[in-house]
């Protein structure tokens, strides 16, 4: 195990400093409006009845309803079925559903200043940022590519800005985004959606909840409050404290993993103030930070005698204000919601380790950071045209600034002399982006069934504005030159037919064409080699600003609802196509624009195209819809199965699109009891084992780990004492397996050497673990 430290392992607080400080500050905010506001409040009150509280929290992940069909293949997740799923970050969010899996970024798995964790979401064999992630209608940043690694698909910073306990649901969407409000994604989309306070005021003025939770996989320990009170007739708050602490993931494997301390802190604060009867303020304060102290054992070794050790600390602090409108009958809308906000995310490591080359030893000290800022906002407006027609429309504006700074001091130990390098991994990049929509829904009669067509489109504008080019690949001066201001636009339209077979229960099928522009890190990432060589000559990584934006093409048919009673069913078959990937490519040597670069110039490309298609379903029985002595019981059959082809245009080559996850399927027995004192389940998940081919977008011939197929089973229960507390327990991998998840593990080099097969039993998950935790209601 390394021996280099950076200072004591933490041993984290119940609550932190920073935690108590954030909640401190929200719950001012909450009193002032408290104070500042109930005369206005008491003005308005005889003319503002109570606001009709929300629905309750949703209890069961399961497909849209059939009234939800206008948005095609959706998994929707609520607050108790995270709480039930013992979800601490995203990785077991949606961890039954068949073509949705969450890869990550292992400890130690790039080089020495790489960070780790969940890089997003692979959903029907598409990932990484080609899926778009947002909270509250806010895009998340996208997760930082290697430029090292010589691949748009191999990350050194994910994607983990939030802590899950904040949300009230989640929702998937499959394949490529339907024209509307959000950020969309040609290969899906998930949206967090946070707690709010009529969550919990439908039926009560003051509620509280203290919540602790345990995970031994992690040796995760987790602290919440949530509290929700009615300060006046037309005023409520929330507030929601998190603090977690833990350490590296257990595994199954004969490897040690990676040290890894670690803690979070999570504030959402929510004040909402009923202005008039048709009008609506809220103000939201959202603030996450996470702490590593990770050691990377695995890369002891003849360079690093001692192995390395890396600070990370990652922080998204979010302030919004949203105002809602709804007139009824306006000229122009029904209703309209407004949002204006500011957020700033960042990851930064610190990376420490003592350094043999040439037979002189150094210590090195590697600053890395991925800053990404933004402010913005944004108009949705809906008018009821008809009984039966609905218009929805909207525009946004963001203002983003994202920086990668890299900068090593390298120690001299003999003389003590410092060596200072700057390797910024990217130019610093502000984007405008400009976004507007309209979607509309008509209802119509086809054959004596009611129908619903869902035409929609949407346009984007975005402008990179680059800055401080000084520090843009410092060693390659004419580098820079390429970098210039750039505007691209696209439309992107969508088509969707619904028809109700049966109330409740309708066939839908639908179009959506997506676009992906490429980010600033795949325009203008960078890596050299010349600081290390010291001499004229060297390799270099270079972005590529002429990069085309990749496009989809998605068909999806499929069906959703109740057919009968006690049956829900969800099922679709899908075909997408993509086109422009990027990947980078080796270039021919340029002594024209590069003399230098003779070992090696590689850019990204508009190489590849890929075909995905397949077909999903999940389905639930309630037993007790036909046998009376089985009432509470029920059967929930999923699966899922796709297929991919990629061919690359430079090479030639076609094949199987790597990244294509092999079959899954899960049966669920469950039992709830109709009293609503609790309930359990049994899930038995199998996957088919499968070895990732030649990965052809990449031109990357390798062998490749064969990731055996598993068949592995969950208990889980809960218990409502009463009304003041709920108990959730897991047993997970009840039978104590060994297995991998594909996602994550089908880059693996096959286990030639003792190394690649350490790798290999690092990425093995945990054998059989438990989880469970336990809420107290006031």
């Amino acid at each position: 195990m390394a021996a280099i430290t950076s200072g004591a392992r933490h041993t984290a607080a119940p609550l932190t400093l920073h935690a108590v400080t954030l909640a401190v500050q929200s719950a001012l905010l909450t009193l002032l409006g408290a104070a500042l506001l109930p005369a206005y409040a008491a003005e308005t009150a005889a003319d503002a009845p109570v606001a009709t509280a929300l629905g309750e929290i949703l209890v069961k992940a399961k497909r849209d309803d059939s009234g939800n069909t206008r948005s095609g293949a959706t998994v929707v997740i609520g607050a108790e079925q995270i709480s039930q799923n013992n979800a601490i970050d995203m990785a077991n969010i949606a961890r039954y559903s068949p073509l949705i899996s969450v890869p990550a970024a292992a400890s130690g798995s790039g080089n020495i200043w790489d960070g780790a964790g969940n890089t997003g979401f692979n959903i029907r064999g598409v990932e990484g940022n080609r899926v778009s992630l947002e909270l509250d209608g806010i895009a998340l940043p996208d997760a930082a590519p290697k430029p090292d690694g010589t691949s748009t698909n191999a990350f050194g910073i994910g994607r983990d800005y939030f802590d899950p306990e904040t949300f009230r649901e989640v929702r998937i969407g499959s394949c490529t985004s339907p024209a509307g409000a959000g950020t969309p994604g040609i290969g899906g989309s998930v949206s967090f959606i946070t707690k709010a306070p009529e969550d919990y005021l439908s039926t009560r003025n003051l509620y509280a909840d203290y919540k602790f939770g345990y995970t031994s996989d992690h040796a995760q320990r987790m602290h919440a409050v949530t509290a929700a009170a009615k300060l006046s007739e037309n005023l409520k708050g929330l507030i929601v404290g998190v603090h977690r602490e833990g350490e590296q993931s257990k595994s199954k494997g004969s490897a040690p993993q990676n040290p890894d301390d670690w803690s979070s802190d999570a504030v959402l604060a929510k004040l909402n103030w009923k202005l008039a009867r048709d009008q609506q303020l809220n103000f939201t304060v959202d603030n996450y930070k996470a702490q590593h102290d990770r050691i990377f054992a695995n890369k002891l070794g003849p360079s690093y005698p001692e192995g390395t050790t890396q600070d990370s600390r990652t922080e998204r602090t979010r302030y919004s204000i949203e105002h809602r409108y709804t007139p009824g009958s306006g000229l122009l809308f029904d209703t309209l919601d407004t949002r204006a906000y500011t957020q700033n995310s960042s990851v930064v490591g610190l990376t420490r380790a003592s350094y043999l080359t040439g037979g002189q030893p150094y210590l090195r000290n590697i600053s890395t950071g991925f800053y990404n800022n933004s402010k913005g906002m944004a108009l949705d407006a809906t008018k009821q045209l008809d009984p039966l027609s609905l218009l929805s429309y909207g525009i946004s504006y963001e203002q983003q600034e994202s920086r990668r700074p890299w900068l090593e001091d390298r120690t001299v130990i003999k003389t003590g002399a410092h060596q200072i390098t700057m390797k910024n991994r990217m130019a610093d990049m502000d984007a405008d982006k400009l976004a507007a929509y309209v979607r509309g829904e008509f209802g119509f009669t086809l054959l004596g069934r009611q129908a619903t067509l869902t035409p929609g489109l949407r346009g984007e504008q975005r402008k990179l504005t680059p800055k401080n080019l000084a520090a843009y690949l410092i060693a390659v001066p004419s580098a820079a030159k390429e970098i210039t201001e750039s505007t691209d636009s696209f439309f992107t339209p969508s088509l969707n037919l619904s028809v109700e077979l049966a109330p409740g229960f309708s066939a839908y099928g639908q179009y959506s064409r997506g676009t992906r522009l490429p980010t600033s890190a795949e325009r203008t990432g960078t890596y050299d080699s010349f600081s290390y060589t010291g001499a004229g000559n060297g390799y270099a990584v270079l972005g590529n600003p002429n990069l085309k934006k990749e496009t989809s093409n998605a068909f999806e048919l499929g069906l959703k609802g109740g057919p009968g009673s006690g049956v829900e069913l969800s099922s679709s078959v899908f075909y997408t196509s993509y086109s422009n990937l990027i990947e980078y490519a080796a270039q021919a040597p340029d002594p024209v624009n590069y003399p230098t670069i003779t070992f090696g110039l590689y850019r990204p490309e508009n190489v590849g195209k890929a075909t995905t298609w397949g077909g999903e379903v999940s389905s639930r029985f309630l037993l007790g819809q036909w046998i009376e002595q089985m009432k509470g019981y029920s059967v929930a059959l999923a699966g899922g199965v796709s297929r991919g082809t990629a061919e690359n245009r430079l090479t030639g080559k076609k094949g199987e699109l790597s990244s294509i996850q092999p079959y899954k399927a899960n049966a669920t027995f469950a039992y709830d009891d109709p009293a609503l004192r609790g309930g359990a389940a049994f899930v038995v998940s199998t996957v088919r084992g499968k070895k990732a081919g030649d990965d052809i977008i990449a031109d990357a011939a390798v062998a490749r780990f064969a990731v055996p197929g598993s068949t592995v089973m969950d208990l889980t229960a809960y218990w409502n004492i009463g009304k003041h507390a709920v108990i959730n327990a897991g047993v997970y991998n009840l039978g104590d397996k060994k297995y991998w998840d594909y996602a994550s593990a089908r880059g693996l080099p096959a286990g030639s050497t003792a190394a690649t097969l350490a790798d290999i039993e690092r990425n093995v998950r945990p054998g059989r673990n438990y989880a469970v935790n336990l809420k107290v209601i006031y």
